[in-house]
C-alpha cells in the first residue's frame, strides 16, 4: 500500500471514530443534551414565569442532579428546573409536553418527552 493511501485510510478511520464518539456522547443518558421547545402561552418553569415563545432547552448535570435550562431564542427569558429522567419502554416517536395548572391559575410545565429519546424529563416541583 502506498504512503498516500495509508494516510488516507488512517484519516478516514479517525474521522469515523470521531463522529461515532460525538454521537454516543449525545445519547449517554438515552437523551439528546439539547432540544427545542415552543411555549404557546406564558408558562411556569422551575418557579420562573416564561413568556410564550421559542426556547432552546439544554439538559445539564449538576453533580448527580439533572437540570433543564430554558433559554428564549432571540430574547432574554431564562429558567432552570431540576428534573428526573424516567426510562421509556422504547424510544419516543414524537415530542410530548404535559402541563398542569397551579393555584394561581398559571400553566406549569410538568414533563417533556422528545422524539428519539429513551427517557422522559419529569420536572421537580
Amino acid at each position: 500500500m502506498s504512503h498516500k493511501r495509508t494516510i488516507a485510510v488512517l484519516l478516514a478511520v479517525i474521522t469515523i471514530l470521531a463522529c461515532a464518539t460525538a454521537l454516543a456522547k449525545n445519547k449517554t443518558l438515552g437523551i439528546d443534551e439539547q432540544r427545542y421547545l415552543v411555549l404557546s402561552a406564558p408558562t411556569m418553569v422551575g418557579g420562573t414565569l416564561l413568556p410564550a415563545g421559542n426556547y432552546n432547552v439544554k439538559h445539564e448535570m449538576n453533580g448527580q442532579t439533572h437540570v433543564m435550562v430554558f433559554k428564549q431564542v432571540n430574547g432574554t427569558a431564562e429558567a432552570k428546573a431540576n428534573c428526573n429522567l424516567v426510562p421509556l419502554a422504547k424510544k419516543a416517536e414524537t415530542d410530548t409536553v404535559r402541563f398542569t395548572v397551579n393555584a394561581k391559575n398559571q400553566r406549569v410545565l410538568q414533563e417533556m418527552t422528545f422524539g428519539g429519546d429513551s427517557a422522559t424529563h419529569v420536572l421537580v416541583p
